[in-house]
């Protein structure tokens, strides 16, 4: 292995143009990939507070439609009362938590006298056993204090130290809309990109809000057992739709099922809507054709570049094959070689996309369209690090397989001869 090292340290010298290019074009290969990746894999991927994404659906939405007239269409969000019918006490849910579908945004002020706005989120008790906020201080509020809209909030560390300055935030009041407030915990600071339970702000939800018959602000946000399967909620579901016309029947309408509830998946694409039904599959090409041309087009001119390295050792593949080189011996190695210079520039790209995504805050936004920037840990994870490596091997084994045939196939006396 020493020696191959040697070797291939010693061809990129003698070939520091091709090499270079090689190695640079392969980082502008890589870093493009990780960069689509990551936009994609952010939305998706599990961390705090959304930790159990992997078993996260969401039911946003009611559609109704006239009986009489199909253009007749009413959508929003779901009252709290529709959202019980719908999603309550479902076989296999975990968890449920009725919350507010949007952030509401409120002017603050506390103590330290400025006033500024604030990302609030209206929920149930339920949302902190959905999501896992960590507790810094003081306790979450109860299903009692919901239910009696008790005016209590539990507050984002960074927003408790502009409220409060350095003074403890529990057992405080500050004025929140124009009402007065008990702070009663402090939670850990959370990424707009967890955009089901960001929150700067959380405050007991008003159960009494409702827009029209059925439809509110409300969303129900469930954890699903282990092992249960997504279709066997939505399958259920879908009943309760049934169900939910006969009662509204009366009224001349009946409700349009668009699949819900929705995985993390259509959250982080977006095909979502209160009067669409999403369509993942078609996202999911699209992402696929881009990773292929990501790989493809950079892959030809590696291929390229490796003929032009290759050219040039011809009388060396010659004696080689002289001496009882096997062509599958002269093909393993010139792949294991190629492999060595992709993955050199395979890191380096992972390493500017690492650097990119810290550095460039509209690279990601969330589902509203705010831009975020991702934490550090949410991007050096197995799965990326794997896809890019794993992007690495592909593009090695696209750009390497046609010339290190070739080479195999040379005839040892044409190759010795050579010039």
């Amino acid at each position: 292995m020493k020696t191959k090292l040697i070797q291939i340290i010693y061809d990129m010298r003698t070939q520091p143009v091709i090499a270079w290019v090689t190695v640079i074009g392969t980082a502008l290969s890589i870093f493009l990939i990780m960069t689509v990746v990551m936009m994609q894999q952010v939305g998706i991927m599990s961390f705090a507070p959304e930790s159990h994404r992997d078993r996260m659906l969401y039911g946003m939405f009611l559609h109704k439609q006239s009986l009489e007239n199909e253009n007749d269409n009413r959508s929003a969000g779901l009252s709290y009362e529709s959202a019980k019918k719908l999603y309550g006490e479902l076989d296999g849910v975990e968890e449920i938590s009725y919350q507010y579908t949007d952030l509401d945004r409120y002017d603050a002020k506390g103590t330290t006298g400025g006033k500024f706005t604030v990302d609030t989120r209206q929920t149930d008790d339920g949302f902190w056993r959905v999501f896992d906020h960590k507790l810094l201080d003081g306790r979450y509020y109860d299903a009692d204090e919901v239910a009696a809209k008790r005016r209590v909030a539990v507050l984002s560390e960074a927003t408790a130290r502009k409220l409060f300055g350095g003074e403890n935030a529990v057992g405080q009041h500050f004025e929140l809309d124009h009402n007065d407030y008990e702070v009663i915990g402090v939670v850990a600071n959370s990424s707009i990109l967890a955009s089901m339970a960001y929150g700067e702000v959380f405050v007991p939800a008003d159960y009494d809000k409702e827009w029209t018959t059925g439809m509110g602000p409300f969303m129900a946000a469930m954890l699903i057992k282990e092992g249960v399967k997504f279709d066997d909620i939505r399958r259920q579901v879908k009943t309760r739709y049934a169900e939910y016309d006969s009662e509204i029947k009366s009224e001349g309408m009946k409700t349009v099922y668009h699949e819900s509830p929705f995985d993390q998946e259509v959250i982080n694409t977006g095909h979502r809507g209160s009067n669409i039904t999403p369509d993942t599959s078609s996202s999911r090409m699209m992402r696929y054709i881009i990773y292929a041309i990501l790989l493809i087009v950079p892959a030809i001119n590696l291929s390229s570049m490796l003929h032009s390295r290759l050219r040039r050792r011809v009388s060396e593949i010659g004696v080689r094959r002289a001496f009882g080189c096997t062509r599958a011996r002269i093909i393993t190695d010139i792949v294991a070689e190629n492999l060595v210079v992709t993955v050199v520039g395979g890191m380096i790209g992972f390493a500017l996309g690492i650097v990119f995504a810290q550095c460039y805050d509209g690279l990601y936004t969330d589902p509203t369209g705010t831009a975020a920037r991702p934490a550090l840990s949410m991007l050096l994870n197995w799965r990326i690090i794997g896809i890019a490596f794993g992007s690495c091997f592909i593009l090695n084994i696209i750009s390497a397989a046609v010339p290190a045939w070739q080479a195999g196939r040379l005839n040892p006396v044409e190759a010795i001869n050579a010039k």
